[in-house]
């Protein structure tokens, strides 16, 4: 044998003991990882919270991002929010833990409608692969013909003809709103969390909808900002990552990024935040980057603007469950906000993401008027309509361009009616 074959077979050999290294080592931290994450029941069960009864992973997402994989999205609801859902696991594709209030026969009107979903919709993929779901009744209402569910249920060709059950639905149609019962926000919002199997968890209603790929933005976002290369985030356990919140309107497309958010604030005249910061909102729709990253935009010891967040830290107080009707968005009425504030935690707001509130809190306004509801007059056909247009219109404006519309944007109209808005209330107009 040459001396020539000699060194070639020796640094093949080398690349493939090192190649069999890094995989060993790769499969001893993911076990690691796993032993350490997987720290819960699994796959489901069922128990006695109070006077409510509570079933863990009901249904089972079948795909296991655990540890700092990936993002976990906690939300709520009934299964006339399953209208919802559909938009928000298109954008979001990470793991969902989706906790639903389902008494009495709630609970089969919630298994059509996850049929619906994935079935006729055809979202089968992602709903197998993202979603688990956990299921809260009262004790004295218990579902009919309780089993164990499965996302692989499929529906047949005459509910697809048909219009999904969720379709028109609200809250005054539910069992719990014809029964007089409470709607146990803040439970349900802590047996979504609990049932989470990621580190970092993104806690909000059902109602808020997130940019594209916030999940991938935000685990790159903490790799390139860890404490041990920058001192940027120098508590992570003690600090939270918050999103400005802006409202919709059911003309308007919906925004896939920042670009354009403000085209759409600006074309249909949307004044009026979530909260009343609007020197903050202006400072940060008129901020730009060059790349769709996530950026720091500010630090705050207070939670004025944070509607929404993502926590790193499963020690992180849960929500106080004798308070059943804590609203995330109103001032004073945010119990969970003051107990972080008194924890002395950071919120941070990011810039490069952000949410849409589609509609009001369905656990709080039942007036079918306050829901995103899609009829199938002629009107509303000229309206999905126009939103294709629309969205297609805005996909095709250069990337250059996004620069000179982010300095035209502090002199337009919807900033001068912001401008407008904050100086009539410093003189005490409003």
């Amino acid at each position: 044998m040459s001396p020539f074959i000699g060194k070639i077979l020796l640094i093949l050999t080398l690349v493939l003991i090192g190649y069999g290294l890094k995989l060993l080592l790769q499969n001893i931290q993911n076990n690691f990882e796993r032993d350490k994450a997987e720290t819960r029941h699994y796959p489901g069960y069922v128990r006695q919270h109070g006077e409510y009864w509570v079933w863990h992973n009901y249904i089972v997402a079948g795909e296991d991002l655990i540890a700092n994989e990936s993002v976990t999205l906690a939300t709520h609801g009934t299964y006339a929010d399953l209208k919802l859902l559909p938009t928000l696991l298109v954008r979001w594709q990470a793991p969902i833990s989706l906790s639903i209030y389902a008494n009495g026969e709630d609970l089969v009107r919630t298994m059509k409608g996850l049929a619906y979903i994935n079935s006729c919709l055809q979202m089968s993929v992602l709903m197998r692969r993202y979603v688990s779901v956990h299921l809260v009744w009262h004790g004295q209402h218990m579902p009919r013909n309780i089993r164990r569910g499965s996302m692989g249920v499929t529906a047949d060709s005459l509910m697809c003809d048909a219009a999904p059950i969720y379709l028109n639905s609200s809250q005054d149609q539910t069992y719990w709103h014809r029964k007089k019962l409470q709607y146990p926000v803040n439970l349900l919002r802590n047996v979504a969390r609990l049932n989470v199997l990621t580190y970092y968890v993104f806690s909000m209603d059902m109602q808020m909808l997130p940019t594209y790929n916030f999940p991938r933005k935000f685990v790159n976002f903490v790799l390139n900002h860890d404490v041990w290369r920058y001192a940027d985030i120098s508590q992570p356990y003690t600090t939270v990552f918050c999103l400005l919140t802006f409202p919709h309107v059911l003309e308007a497309p919906l925004a896939q990024n920042k670009f354009q958010l403000v085209m759409i604030l600006r074309d249909f005249n949307i004044t009026s935040p979530v909260y009343d910061n609007i020197d903050v909102q202006m400072e940060w729709l008129s901020t730009r980057h060059i790349r769709d990253d996530l950026y720091i935009f500010s630090r705050s010891k207070k939670m004025d603007t944070c509607v929404a967040y993502v926590s790193i830290n499963e020690l992180e107080p849960l929500y106080d469950e004798n308070n059943q009707m804590e609203s995330i968005y109103k001032h004073g009425a945010n119990l969970k906000a003051q107990v972080l504030m008194d924890l002395n935690y950071t919120f941070i707001i990011l810039d490069g993401a952000f949410l849409i509130r589609r509609t009001l809190d369905s656990w709080q306004n039942i007036k079918p008027n306050d829901h995103v509801t899609v009829g199938q007059d002629r009107d509303s056909r000229l309206w999905h309509i126009w939103h294709l247009f629309y969205h297609q219109m805005i996909s095709l404006v250069p990337k250059d361009f996004a620069q000179n519309w982010y300095t035209r944007s502090r002199h337009s109209r919807y900033s001068q009616l912001m401008k407008q808005r904050y100086d009539m209330a410093l003189n005490g107009y409003i």
